[in-house]
């Protein structure tokens, strides 16, 4: 299994692709409503007791898409937690807010840090595992609605 580490290079790589490949688009939708929200002081929902989700899991929801169903939330993995191996049908992408991660992504195990950008294409399989020292908080997007395919082992 490969392994790489991403860290904030690796995000100003990313958004320097991001904002340079993409043109410039009018807002058309107005019932999206504007949002400021400082993440750290988010009411949390109460812990998951999902099955194959990691126990303690609490999710803090922000804002949903009009148009295509897609969620923004922060995530907050528990220190020591995996969230086992899954897909989704839409694009996920997330940023790491605090602590690290390993998450392995079509069988590439990466470490990113406070700071990473990821971004994890429809159906690609993949699972989170949080090291024992401390929790991590994502910032999460999905390009639809949340669905989640777990992969036997």
């Amino acid at each position: 299994m490969k392994t790489t580490r991403l860290g904030r290079p690796g995000i100003m790589l990313v958004l320097s692709m991001l904002t340079s490949a993409a043109p410039a688009v009018a807002q058309e939708d107005s019932s999206q409503e504007p949002l400021v929200v400082n993440w750290r002081t988010v009411e949390w929902g109460p812990p998951s007791d999902r099955d194959g989700f990691p126990a303690g899991l609490r999710n803090a929801p922000l804002a949903t898409d009009p148009q295509t169903g897609g969620p923004t939330y922060l995530a907050r993995f528990p220190a020591g937690s995996r969230f086992e191996m899954h897909w989704h049908t839409h694009t996920e992408t997330a940023v790491v807010m605090e602590g690290s991660v390993d998450i392995v992504l079509n069988g590439t195990r990466h470490t990113a840090t406070e700071g990473s950008y990821i971004i994890i294409p429809g159906r690609a399989h993949h699972e989170w595992i949080v090291p024992d020292s401390t929790d991590v908080v994502l910032l999460a997007r999905r390009d639809g609605p949340a669905d989640f395919h777990f992969v036997e082992p």
